[in-house]
């Protein structure tokens, strides 16, 4: 068995939180479903959103051994590629013409399974690289924006915008490791994982609120 790797206290414990939160909002969000492509939809994102947070919590709360950790890093990756195609889903499939939501919609599906299969097989690669990734991600939507705008409140406009910025803010601080507060406590993973939690939490809302 290899060496047990120790982590900072608070290590995970926000993702924790936010699997068993997770499960108690996407119960009603897809009980809400009035047809089979907001069924569709909902249960989608939903899976996603309690697959990353549920992966993350496992990876990052237990102190696993070397060949452990491993494995679990990889779940967490993947979980995360999950998240952000999955929260996509009901944009793509419920709010954009159908035309343009398709198009989105393969098109955030297809980097997943690319960023799945790159967790898979290149399992080490740089975390800058991996950052740039998931910033992309985000990003891709842009051109949809107006779109998107012309059927959103401006609250929910508001809350999008905000919880993109979150995530983006989030995944570089996870690129660069900073800021650098308390490693032993409360550093910067420990701050990526609340921005994504708020983030997440706030698309939520949007989501909620179009079903």
């Amino acid at each position: 068995m290899g060496k047990l790797l120790k982590k900072p206290f608070l290590r995970g414990s926000f993702h924790q939180a936010m699997f068993f939160i997770a499960i108690g909002a996407c119960t009603p969000l897809i009980v809400k479903s009035n047809s089979s492509f907001e069924y569709i939809a909902t249960s989608i994102y939903s899976c996603a959103v309690m697959m990353m947070f549920g992966f993350s919590a496992l990876y990052h709360r237990f102190d696993w051994n070397s060949s452990e950790k491993k494995k679990f890093r990889k779940l967490d990756h993947i979980g995360i590629f999950l998240m952000i195609a999955g929260t996509f889903t009901p944009f793509c499939l419920l709010i954009l013409p159908w035309s343009s939501g398709l198009i989105l919609l393969i098109l955030i599906w297809s980097i997943a399974l690319f960023g799945i299969l790159q967790v898979i097989f290149i399992p080490d690669l740089n975390r800058i690289l991996r950052a740039l990734i998931y910033i992309g991600m985000g990003l891709i939507s842009l051109p949809y924006l107006t779109e998107m705008f012309e059927v959103f409140s401006t609250a929910n406009s508001v809350l999008i915008l905000i919880g993109s910025f979150l995530y983006i803010i989030g995944a570089v601080g996870y690129g660069l490791k900073i800021p650098k507060l308390s490693p032993k406590f409360f550093g910067y993973h420990e701050v990526f994982h609340s921005l994504v939690s708020v983030a997440a939490i706030l698309h939520f809302i949007v989501i909620y609120s179009i079903i």
